[in-house]
């Protein structure tokens, strides 16, 4: 079973079998086969219960053994016994480094060894089982391309290596598409165990054939590095969402139709449309540009319309978030997903194409184009570490208003409605007791203090209703802006990685272990992975702008409304006793 992190914090429905944890809980993973994003698993204490998946990341274990039975070791163990008991390691080839995680503040100790004569060599896939699998990915997308793309598990033969194997490199046994096994730069002196794919671009593996592909330039406008906007971005309206099914009626799903502005161009498409979306971008642009993560999927209840209308605004305000962004908004798979029509084959082939596109990761950064100017990489840390203060800074404040928030809506619907409908029933009933004196005198005062019990009823009543006017829209527009928050400690940590190692090339360069030209490639990529996070920053900072001021500026109009209609109430009462007074 699979040892997973959480990434964030999930408060689960325990009547739906959900677990509650928070970021850096360690979960064992049961079950990945739930279905709809959702997996199974086991916390520390024994609760077993559902999860988001993409909440979670699956922990790797990508480290050399040697042999199988000490496959429990530590990657600290594994060396120190190999120095001990191999006479193909060297003293020279060992650095151990302990470093402070800047977002989570944890010490962390890396062994950092390098063999030159080393090689794991895993076991190739046969021919026969590629083609079984592109075949089935191909008929999980017909028939309404609704079918879920299942990952294909990896097993990893981990062998031991001899000195027979001198002269090959180590290849890892985990093929990923955002790290590579070794870095190879002048004699080989990093770490076979790079951590960021930003690391990777800054030591030249990220390669990828670009011919053809669409490069983004970075310009200095008056607030700093921003993407130059090559075409225009649009909005996209999501809307008439419809209940389908296949199978006779036994699997059921919705569809939302999506229309890009200023066209009649609609399609339809499921969730699972949108996630598949959401897991292109995040694998091409996630590096250094912020794909927030899509809302929350759910078991139970997804065919209620309450939450299908929910859903639904949520859906528009996402693909709106990312469709408004200069670099994403041109992007060949984001205009696949708004415009490819219900053609099954034209679908597959957009969706083929985008799967095989080689500039991802930190092979998209080689697509980026710095403006001319020098970029001082010291101002740029110091500028990192601001903008690491103000989104953890600003996600801290977010969280709390969110919280303050769903308090105040709570009370409206809970607390202050029964409170008020409470002094109402007892004005009320003091009415009532009035009415008893049936003498005409007393007539106007009963009426008076009648009306002042309906008055505090309504009163209540406006409590209730009022959230969805103030509280529900600025909820839904922080929420938004905490998903977007969400994304950046990755890529700020992104920047750091590629400083760090920038660092590392020029101590190498200064000991005549990599050559000049090498550390001045490094610190030209550097500074690639520098502007583009700025560019990103930038535009992050100036929708913040707009979008905050437009919150909070509708908060307050309709807290002002909200408590003009409780003064004109209150007024009105008030006024069935200006003749009674003495």
């Amino acid at each position: 079973m699979d040892t997973a992190c959480a990434l964030y914090d999930f408060h689960g429905d325990v009547n739906n079998g959900e677990l509650t944890f928070i970021a850096g809980d360690v979960i064992t993973i049961t079950n990945k086969d739930v279905g709809e994003g959702w997996w199974e698993g086991q916390k520390a204490d024994g609760t077993i219960g559902l999860l988001p998946e993409t909440y979670v990341e699956v922990e790797q274990q990508n480290f050399l053994v040697t042999s199988t039975a000490k496959i429990e070791q530590s990657p600290a163990e594994i060396y120190t016994e190999s120095v001990t008991n191999s006479a193909f390691l060297s003293d020279a080839n060992v650095h151990t480094n302990e470093k402070t995680d800047d977002l989570t503040g944890f010490s962390q100790e890396f062994v950092i060894f390098q063999n030159d004569d080393s090689n794991l060599n895993p076991q190739p896939q046969s021919n026969s089982w590629q083609n079984s699998r592109r075949n089935t990915q191909e008929e999980d997308w017909s028939d309404e391309w609704d079918g879920s793309i299942a990952q294909p598990t990896a097993v990893v033969k981990t062998l031991s290596p001899t000195p027979s194997q001198a002269s090959q490199e180590p290849v890892s046994p985990i093929k990923r598409t955002d790290r590579k096994a070794t870095v190879k730069m002048g004699m080989n002196l990093f770490s076979p165990f790079t951590k960021t794919a930003a690391e990777s671009f800054v030591l030249g593996e990220s390669k990828s054939d670009l011919s053809g592909a669409c490069h983004h330039k970075i310009v200095i406008a008056e607030d700093g590095p921003t993407w130059e906007l090559t075409e225009q971005p649009f909005a996209c309206t999501i809307s008439d969402p419809v209940k389908e099914s296949k199978f006779s009626g036994l699997k059921s799903f919705i569809a939302y139709r999506v229309m890009q502005s200023g066209t009649d161009n609609a399609v339809l498409r499921r969730f699972k449309h949108f996630d598949w979306l959401y897991e292109q971008l995040v694998r091409k642009f996630g590096v250094v540009i912020s794909v927030p993560p899509l809302p929350d999927k759910q078991i139970t209840g997804r065919y209620e319309e309450d939450f299908i209308e929910e859903r639904r605004k949520q859906l528009e305000l996402w693909i709106n978030r990312i469709s408004l962004h200069p670099v994403i908004s041109p992007s060949e798979v984001l205009q696949h997903f708004i415009k490819s029509q219900d053609n099954e084959k034209a679908w597959k082939a957009g969706k083929r194409k985008a799967e095989k596109d080689e500039a991802v990761s930190g092979a998209f950064l080689n697509m980026i184009e710095n403006p001319t100017e020098k970029l001082d990489l010291n101002l740029a840390e110091q500028l990192l570490d601001t903008q690491f203060k103000f989104t953890r800074s600003m996600d801290d404040a977010c969280k709390q208003l969110i919280a303050h928030g769903i308090d105040q809506t709570k009370k409206c619907t809970g607390q202050y409605k029964r409170d008020f409908h409470k002094l109402g029933q007892i004005f009320t009933s003091l009415s009532d007791s009035f009415e008893l004196d049936e003498r005409e005198v007393s007539k106007p005062l009963t009426a008076a203090m009648k009306y002042t019990g309906d008055c505090y009823i309504a009163i209540g009543t406006l409590f209730s209703e009022q959230p969805k006017q103030d509280w529900y829209p600025f909820l839904g527009g922080l929420g938004e802006y905490k998903a977007v928050l969400s994304t950046f400690p990755n890529i700020l940590g992104n920047q750091k990685s590629a400083l760090d190692k920038n660092k590392e090339v020029r101590r190498l360069q200064l000991e005549n272990k990599v050559s000049t030209e090498e550390m001045e490639a490094a610190t030209s990529r550097t500074e690639k992975v520098s502007y583009a996070v700025q560019a990103e920053i930038n535009h992050f900072q100036q929708f913040r702008v707009g979008d905050f001021a437009s919150y909070t500026k509708k908060f307050l109009e309709q807290q002002i409304v909200f408590h003009q209609e409780v003064v004109k109430k209150l007024q009105d009462a008030v006024a069935g006793f200006d003749d009674l007074a003495a």
